[in-house]
């Protein structure tokens, strides 16, 4: 693979292959976060930003990528939501966002 250059991914196994092993990366971080000892959000989020970034610089497709954001976005909510059941969704994003060091596909609109 040359960093950066586009894939053809025709194969909707292979799309489904690389959306399960970028789910299971970021399930794996987050479950190793909850175990402890727990890093504060603002060190782990960009952690998990540069293992999703990885698809993209790889060449991956967009559509896996965004599908993939969306995925942590929706696990990082329900995180949050165990801490606090009654946080809201559209802040917990915004919540996530803060920490990142770029904008991601899903990513809640300024005001």
């Amino acid at each position: 693979m040359t960093p950066g250059k586009r894939y053809e991914m025709n194969s909707e196994e292979t799309k489904n292959l690389l959306l399960a092993v970028g789910k299971a990366q970021v399930d794996a971080m987050f479950q190793r976060q909850s175990e402890g000892p727990v890093i504060d959000d603002s060190e782990f989020m960009p952690l998990v930003e540069v293992v999703l970034d990885a698809f993209e610089a790889a060449g991956i497709d967009k559509e896996v990528i965004e599908e993939l954001w969306e995925y942590t976005f929706d696990l990082y909510d329900r995180t949050c939501k165990e801490v606090e059941p009654d946080s809201p969704s559209e802040e917990n994003r915004r919540l996530m966002q803060g920490y990142l060091l770029a904008r991601h596909p899903g990513s809640p609109e300024d005001d």
